[in-house]
């Protein structure tokens, strides 16, 4: 967590403001100017002596760091979103949704002539930015204004969210990260042609931009800035089974037979498959992308079997396998 650097700004301005407690009223008890990114605001933040902590305008802040704000008449509450980052602010209410938990930030937010004023603990640990309070001033700068460093890995699943963009996994759970695509993302092949978010397919090798505000669930999320495909599986159609090798075993012909059962990864993709390996499958590691031989996956390990739709009759399924990770 960043550190919010308040100085002796609280409790100098409690000492001028004495010792009453009303805050009820529209009118501000004091008021700070705030700065985010090198440009004033027009609202001002406000001291709320009874939590000891400053609020500032959560619209002109949030919008001033890139964030989508609007009003859920229904919930009462002022809803923000950038990329992976969603959560909203109640009057009244600590307790603030981020990274699909809820986080309580030891003051509420506030409802004054129809603004929602949140806590400076608002901006640095849901909106990510770097927050000091100095004086009668609010400085907030967005730490995350120059993307990450790139990540290059393979596309393991691809879901879509409630607001039908596209999600999908990079490099698995256990090393990789979720990407949140949007109207912004730029998506190319390595060519420089356009491509568009439904171009993206099961198995691509991409190289993904992202940004450095993440959620940090399990596998942490962010929203991509820039895709580019690398390589892509050919075949106008890939399924793929995610789950643990129960069995890998050689034949004459020097191919491998591998069972692998878990999670299908689409629509018609078994639960279990028995998939044939041979010199044209592609076997990579999800923690560093380095190639791997099929002589080096074994039973128990967790992998993304990537293959046609194209499967025999037979419990389980045989197909070949034209791509595999390895967790």
């Amino acid at each position: 967590m960043k550190t919010i650097r308040t100085g002796m700004m609280t409790l100098a301005a409690l000492a001028v403001l004495g010792t009453s407690s009303a805050f009820a009223t529209s009118e501000p008890v004091k008021e700070l100017s705030v700065d985010v990114n090198g440009q004033p605001i027009e609202q001002a933040a406000i001291l709320d002596k009874g939590q000891q902590t400053v609020l500032v305008p959560l619209r002109e802040v949030a919008e001033s760091l890139g964030f989508q704000v609007k009003w859920n008449a229904e919930l009462k509450a002022a809803e923000v979103a950038k990329g992976a980052i969603f959560s909203y602010a109640k009057a009244g209410e600590d307790r603030y949704p981020f990274a699909k938990m809820y986080k309580t930030l030891g003051a509420e937010p506030r409802l004054i002539n129809g603004s929602t004023y949140v806590p400076v603990a608002f901006v640095d640990e849901i909106l990510q930015a770097e927050v000091t309070v100095e004086g009668d001033a609010v400085t907030v700068v967005d730490q995350d204004s120059e993307a990450a460093p790139m990540r290059t890995g393979t596309i393991t699943t691809i879901t879509k969210g409630q607001n039908g963009k596209l999600i999908f996994q990079l490099n698995g759970y256990e090393t990789g990260i979720i990407l949140h695509v949007d109207e912004n993302t730029k998506i190319t092949t390595a060519d420089g042609k356009e491509l568009k978010p439904e171009d993206l397919k099961l198995g691509m090798e991409v190289e993904a931009t992202h940004q450095k505000m993440m959620a940090m669930s399990m596998p942490p999320q962010s929203g991509a800035i820039s895709i580019v495909v690398k390589s892509s599986l050919e075949m106008p159609e890939v399924v793929g089974t995610a789950g643990k090798i129960v069995s890998i075993d050689k034949d004459e012909q020097g191919n491998y037979k591998m069972l692998v059962e878990g999670q299908g990864l689409t629509e018609n993709a078994p639960e279990k498959v028995a998939l044939i390996i041979n010199e044209k499958t592609k076997i990579v590691s999800a923690k560093d992308n380095s190639e791997l031989k099929a002589s080096d996956l074994k039973a128990d390990m967790k992998v993304f079997a990537y293959y046609g739709p194209t499967l025999t009759r037979s419990l389980p399924p045989i197909g070949g396998a034209v791509k595999i990770v390895v967790e």
